[in-house]
């Protein structure tokens, strides 16, 4: 909840080395603030920033990465932390939120190396500081990005997370978020394979879920199945798509693959989303010792900054937040293709359209490309205004006005019925909050 009682809507840019020379402040105008300006025009409402960077994911780097200060161990010492690099790092986290973003950010990769620098009681000491230090900021924390692979590669327990998560919630002076970042390979262990925060469920430090859907286009529809399986969980926890399919440069559909997970994650329950795109996650620049990350479809970060998806996810954003997103309920049953219940997205087939509702009040639906020719209802009754969005745009038509029939409300035709269209459908004698406590919880 927002200080004007108006639901966050948790739209994140994946910006995981943030907190590096690279992504340099260069005296309030270096590369660190072209791209938070780029963000903040594009309608995101937060970062996901690792506050320690380089370290488990990058295995080759027993020092992470460094910032301006230097590396955050003197002699990669764990008993002399860097105040040099905290003092940037305070630095970055301040204009962060001076440019009006929420950080969502996991502690570091604790794993995901051959070589852990840290254990269990290391872990918990930092985590411990890093909650004190900077828990004053609109943040969210995760206790480690890709949790599984500290069981694989450093031989922590279930009981060793748990105890890093009661470490930071005992410094968590202002109640902040946390969750656990998962990974998104599903060959984990059981109750591990799976690719949410799931097995945490009942620890008394989470409140809520992130889920990690996967890096290849056939496990986008992940997003639909992870999102229904996580709020059906008891108690309910708000649903967090922390990571998808990255945009590539190399992608020639790729900005129509994110547009595609932002609506699916939305209109299936997510109460936020995590774009992201190879490049940029790593803030990669060949300038630098530490260029960054090197992985298949890797350009450089101004170029992955304007791959034409992140406008478009962010679009999503812009567009809902003022249509009471908090209190659409997916509503899959109530949708019709050609007479019958629509399906799921597969592996095979993201042609699925999803829906969500404000029962008695909004319809909003996605309606994926393969849909031209397709006949779609909904099921409700009563007299409705609708538009279409382009989600290419946010462009939208001139209002159409629907009357049900036999209980269904059937969609016109798309404006194109070859690409993807969003449709909102208003019920006559509803309108949109005017008031940001209207339906707020």
């Amino acid at each position: 909840m927002q200080d004007d009682g108006w639901p966050f809507l948790l739209w994140a840019d994946t910006f995981w080395a943030g907190n590096t020379a690279r992504a340099g402040l260069e005296n309030g105008d270096g590369a660190f603030f072209e791209y938070l300006n780029d963000r903040r025009e594009k309608g995101f409402t937060a970062l996901l920033l690792q506050t320690v960077h380089g370290f488990g994911d990058y295995p080759d780097d027993p020092e992470g990465h460094a910032n301006e200060g230097g590396h955050m161990l003197l002699d990669r010492d764990f008993g002399r932390l860097n105040p040099d690099y905290f003092d940037y790092t305070d630095r970055r986290w301040a204009a962060i939120f001076e440019h009006g973003f929420v950080i969502a950010s996991p502690l570091m990769w604790w794993g995901k190396t051959k070589t852990c620098a840290f254990n269990p009681e290391q872990a918990r000491q930092l985590a411990s500081y890093l909650a004190t230090r900077y828990g004053a900021f609109n943040v969210i924390w995760a206790l480690s990005g890709e949790y599984q692979y500290v069981f694989r590669d450093c031989g922590w327990t279930e009981g060793d997370i748990d105890a890093l998560g009661a470490a930071v919630q005992a410094h968590n002076a202002y109640r902040r978020p946390v969750s656990i970042h998962p990974s998104g390979q599903t060959r984990w262990p059981e109750p591990h394979g799976v690719q949410s925060s799931r097995p945490f469920q009942q620890s008394s430090w989470l409140d809520h879920h992130w889920l990690q859907t996967g890096q290849s286009v056939d496990r986008m529809f992940w997003i639909v199945e992870r999102a229904e399986e996580n709020r059906a969980l008891e108690p309910s926890r708000p649903v967090f798509c922390s990571e998808a399919y990255y945009e590539r440069a190399d992608d020639p559909e790729g900005a129509y693959h994110s547009r595609w997970q932002a609506w699916t994650a939305l209109l299936s329950g997510c109460a936020g989303y995590g774009y992201g795109a190879q490049g940029l996650w790593q803030f990669r620049d060949e300038s630098f010792e530490e260029p960054g990350k090197l992985v298949p479809h890797t350009v450089e970060w101004r170029e992955a900054m304007r791959l034409p998806g992140s406008a478009q996810a962010g679009l999503v954003a812009k567009l809902m937040q003022p249509l009471k997103w908090y209190r659409l309920e997916p509503a899959r049953e109530a949708l019709r293709v050609d007479g019958r219940p629509a399906g799921k997205p597969t592996a095979e087939d993201l042609t699925p359209p999803t829906h969500a509702e404000i029962a008695g009040e909004l319809h909003a639906a996605y309606l994926p490309r393969g849909n031209g020719g397709r006949h779609i209802e909904i099921e409700d009754d009563g007299v409705f205004e609708m538009e279409w969005i382009d989600p290419r745009t946010g462009e939208k038509s001139a209002p159409i006005a629907l009357t049900a029939s036999g209980g269904v409300i059937a969609l016109p035709e798309r404006p194109n019925p070859e690409e993807d269209w969003v449709a909102i459908l208003q019920k006559a004698g509803t309108g949109k909050s005017d008031s940001p406590q209207d339906g707020a919880r």
